[in-house]
Formats: structure tokens, C-alpha cells, sequence
């Protein structure tokens, strides 16, 4: 395994990875070094005699000639533009573990001044050029296993990065659960490296089909090969979206999968958001009645509820989600590193999941969602991610132990899904899914108003945490499509149209009625705050 340490300029990955590599008896390797010695060269000479593409170019060749020589562990620091290429940072994701080293400009410039000579200290304002290359590559360097404060001494920076390697071999948590007699363990890791590992140890020795979301594959090929030496695994590519989740798609599947040879004891990797998971789970409980299943979901609903208590799905007769069983994954594997890829919109989207269980089943996950909606409506990973990821499966688990075939308890997770599903399905390519359910959040609340469930005051707290999370309407909707779309909602009862609704306190009641001006009033609300933003 190697350690490599990523950062800005001026962070000290050198300094720090000299005594890294000494505390835990590895070589070292500073990338520009080596550039140096091959080209007989200073780094600044390069760049003024030849240009920044150039050195790129250098960089390249000379960091996947070290790759070349095996993954045989070492300390290596990174230049501080390296990460800016994407087949490096899949490099470096698939052999080892990635380190971010993070320091303020200030400490950056004061150590570059008393260092060799660096380009930018020849700008007109380095700090102002540090700055600016910084910002530009931030989201970059915090995709990493492992960051660190860089502003203490060498010795305390490279003590704290050997203590924290030390623990990237076991979960963050891990929770094992028996559903209907299925188990099931949630894990997650903080190191896309080791969960990688883990998944080939889980795989090891076993008749494979892989499920992938073909734009997570493009980004993260490497889990895409879990077997052993030689790809002995069949891989399946699913298109994203929901358009290709359907009974079709489950057949071309099975059909593949004989054609491979393989049989009951087979297991299915799905490696996606919620539809690889639901095409995963629903192919794992059909195929030969039966096979083993692991999901690595990667997208943020996927690892807060997608993925967890059992529920299986594909869409059909214009239904989503229509045919479905219930079927739990042997293991879900969780790396919270995955988001930092994942696109802003779904992002947030995922995020809505968060916020429904807090409103719904719990206090504590209702507090951390509220310390993450800052940066998850900047588009940025909160500090506390990890915990909200724990305390969102936790609540799940905890529903879908009570119950797990959907009859009683477990309809709470339904909150605001009725509006949503018929959002959903009345225009199927506008809304992503956390965003129909955020409108759902708030046509909920304004019904359990107007039955006099909930106050003014409820109904405003939940619907201004829900509004961030919305898209815009811009049009007026057609409310009878709608309601014609909720008559075929899966969780419609002989008593009318079934709905979740908030409470006062944490927790929802379920209100069915045949009032269908209830329903559009409610919904006509949710619409008007979308379109006034407040």
C-alpha cells in the first residue's frame, strides 16, 4: 500500500512525508525530486524554460512510471497540481491510500519563502496566486481517506497521519441486523482503499456478477473488477436513471447471467446509487430463487436509504417502483469518499432522505441534519457527514427491525413520498427524486395543518427546511394529473388515498381520505412557497 500525501503548496507533504516514512520504516519519495534528477533541472527552471504543460507532462510520465514499479509501500509526496489530472486521482485511489495535508495561506507562503524557490513566489502577490490555485483545486484535495491539519510541527502532522493509517483497517462502525431472518451488515469505511479491499475479501472465492452504474465506472473503474486476477466476474453496465429499471432490463440480466454459467451460488455486486441497489436486490431475490447480494452504494440516497432494510423494486406499467420484493444484501459497504465526486444536485437530493427521518422517527437525526444544511446547500461536504450517515442507518434499521415487510412502522419512511412518487411520475426527467419529496415534505405538512394536526409553527419549520432542497417550479401544475398519478401509488388503501403525515412533536400519523380538495389544497400550497422562496 502506498501512502500518498496530497496538498497545496507550501503544506509541508516533503518535510511531513521524510518523517512519515521514517516513523513507519517505508521509503520516501518526493515527486518533483524525481523530476529534477530525470531532467537534471530545478522545478522553476522547467517552468520558465519550458512551461507549466510541459511539466505536466513530466508529471505524468514520471508518476505512473513509479506505478510501474509495483504498489510496494512507500511514502510518496505529491506535487501540489497532480491531483488536477483525473487518471492520477484514479490512480492513486486504487493503490493506496490518499492523504490531504490542509494549511492556511499565510503558513503556506512563510514556509514556500524559506524553501527552494516555487513559480508562483514570483507572482505579483504569491498569496493572492496561492489563493487562487487553491480554490481552484480545494474539492480536490479534500478527496482524500485521511486529512489533517498541516499547520502543527513535521513531527506532530506526520504522528497524527501514522495513528489515523492505523485505524482505516477496521469500519468507522458497523451494525448487523436480522430482517425476516435474512442478516445483514452495514459497514462504513473511511478509505475508499480499504473499502475496496474489503469488498474483494467479501467477493473472494466466489461466482461474481457485477452491477455498475456506467457513470460511477467511468469515475471509479476500479471497483468495477472485484474477482480475483483475470476478471473472472461477469460486468454488467447500468445506464443511469430510472428509464432502464424495469422487468426488460431484469431478464437481459438473468439472461447474461445463465449464459455465464452462473448459479445459486453466485453473488451480485451492485456498485451505484438506488437504482443499481434495487436492480441488484430485485435480481438477487428472483434469480434461481435466490442468490447472495453486496451493495456498494455511492451516491448519498443510496447509502441513507436505498440500500437499507430489504426493499427491492423495478418499475412497470408506468409505476414506479410497481413489482418488488423484499430481499436484504448479505453486506452494504458505506465510504462517505464516494460523495465527494457525486454531483451537487444529487447531493442535496440524497440529503432530503436525511431530513424526512429526522421529522419523522428521530430527534438526534433531526439535530444533525440541521448542523449539515449549511454546507450540503453550498454544495459542500459537511464535518459531520460520517455521523449523519451513521445516525440516518441507524433510524432505518431501527424502523425496519419493528417491521420489516412494510405493514405498520415502517410507513413512516413514507413521509411525503405520496406527493412525491406523483411528482415523480407526472414528469418522470424533471425532478430528481429528494426533490419531489421535498415538495412532498411541505404538501404533507400543510395537510396535517389543515386537519389540525400540527400548528402554523410546525408546519413553517418543517417546510423551511424542506424549500433549500426544492427545484423550482416556474410553470403551474396540472393538480388533476397529479391526483390520477396518486390513485396508482402503491400505498393507496381501501379507505382513499393513503398519506404519512408529521405530528407536532418527531413522529407522523397515517391519514387516508377521499378528500381530493384536501389534497390539492395542500398541494397548491407546497407549490406557491416553491415558487416564492420563503
Amino acid at each position: 500500500m502506498i501512502i500518498w500525501l496530497q496538498g497545496p503548496s507550501g503544506a509541508g507533504k516533503t518535510t511531513v512525508g521524510r518523517r512519515l516514512a521514517a516513523m513507519r520504516g517505508l521509503p520516501f519519495i518526493d515527486l518533483d525530486e524525481e523530476i529534477e534528477r530525470a531532467e537534471g533541472r530545478s522545478i522553476l527552471d522547467i517552468f520558465s524554460g519550458d512551461g507549466e504543460a510541459a511539466f505536466r507532462r513530466m508529471e505524468w510520465n514520471a508518476f505512473f512510471a513509479l506505478l510501474d514499479e509495483g504498489n510496494s509501500p512507500k511514502v510518496v509526496a505529491l506535487g501540489g497540481g497532480a491531483i488536477a489530472d483525473p487518471a492520477i486521482r484514479a490512480a492513486l485511489r486504487a493503490s493506496g491510500v490518499r492523504v490531504s495535508l490542509d494549511v492556511d495561506v499565510l503558513t503556506a507562503i512563510a514556509r514556500l519563502e524559506g524553501d527552494v524557490p516555487r513559480p508562483l513566489l514570483f507572482e505579483e502577490s504569491p498569496a493572492d496566486a496561492w489563493l487562487r490555485l487553491y480554490r481552484r483545486r480545494a474539492r480536490l484535495y479534500h478527496d482524500a481517506d485521511i486529512a489533517v491539519d498541516a499547520a502543527g510541527t513535521p513531527e506532530d502532522v506526520a504522528a497524527a497521519i501514522s495513528a489515523a493509517i492505523d485505524t482505516l483497517g477496521q469500519p468507522l462502525w458497523s451494525s448487523t441486523s436480522v430482517l425476516a431472518g435474512e442478516r445483514c451488515t452495514v459497514s462504513s469505511w473511511r478509505s475508499l482503499y480499504t473499502l475496496a479491499a474489503q469488498m474483494r475479501r467479501l467477493a473472494e472465492g466466489r461466482p461474481l456478477c457485477v452491477l455498475a452504474d456506467a457513470s460511477v465506472a467511468a469515475i471509479y473503474p476500479e471497483y468495477c473488477h472485484p474477482g480475483r486476477e483475470g476478471g473472472d466476474h461477469l460486468l454488467v453496465m447500468i445506464e443511469p436513471g430510472e428509464s432502464g429499471k424495469n422487468l426488460k432490463a431484469v431478464e437481459e440480466i438473468a439472461s447474461a447471467m445463465a449464459r455465464y454459467g452462473l448459479t445459486r451460488e453466485a453473488t451480485i455486486i451492485g456498485i451505484g446509487g438506488g437504482v443499481v441497489t434495487d436492480m441488484t436486490g430485485f435480481l438477487s431475490s428472483v434469480y434461481m430463487r435466490g442468490v447472495r447480494s453486496i451493495y456498494v452504494p455511492t451516491t448519498l440516497l443510496g447509502q441513507v436509504d436505498a440500500s437499507i432494510g430489504g426493499k427491492t423494486a423495478v418499475n412497470a406499467a408506468g409505476v414506479r417502483n410497481l413489482l418488488g420484493t423484499f430481499r436484504q444484501p448479505e453486506h452494504v459497504l458505506i465510504g462517505s469518499g464516494f460523495l465527494r465526486t457525486l454531483p451537487e444536485r444529487e447531493l442535496r437530493s440524497g440529503f432530503v432522505e436525511s431530513l424526512k427521518m429526522g421529522i419523522a422517527n428521530s430527534s438526534l437525526l433531526a439535530d444533525a441534519v440541521e448542523r449539515a444544511t449549511p454546507a450540503i446547500t453550498s454544495g459542500e461536504m459537511p464535518e459531520n457527514i460520517d455521523e449523519l450517515l451513521r445516525l440516518s442507518v441507524a433510524t432505518k434499521l431501527d424502523v425496519v427491525e419493528k417491521d420489516t415487510h412494510d405493514t405498520t412502522l415502517r410507513l413512516s419512511l413514507n413521509l411525503g413520498h405520496t406527493f412525491g412518487h406523483a411528482l415523480e411520475g407526472v414528469e418522470p426527467d424533471r425532478y430528481a427524486h429528494g426533490e419531489a419529496v421535498a415538495f412532498g415534505l411541505i404538501a404533507a405538512a400543510e395537510m396535517a395543518r389543515r386537519l389540525g394536526d400540527i400548528t402554523e409553527a410546525r408546519r413553517e419549520w418543517i417546510a423551511s427546511r424542506a424549500l433549500p432542497f426544492t427545484l423550482s417550479a416556474g410553470t403551474r401544475h396540472d393538480i388533476p394529473r397529479l391526483l390520477a398519478a396518486m390513485e396508482s401509488d402503491k400505498k393507496r388503501s381501501g379507505d382513499g388515498l393513503r398519506f404519512v403525515l408529521p405530528t407536532e412533536t418527531t413522529g407522523v400519523r397515517i391519514h387516508a381520505t377521499e378528500d381530493r380538495a384536501l389534497v390539492a389544497g395542500a398541494m397548491e400550497y407546497a407549490f406557491e412557497r416553491i415558487a416564492g422562496g420563503a
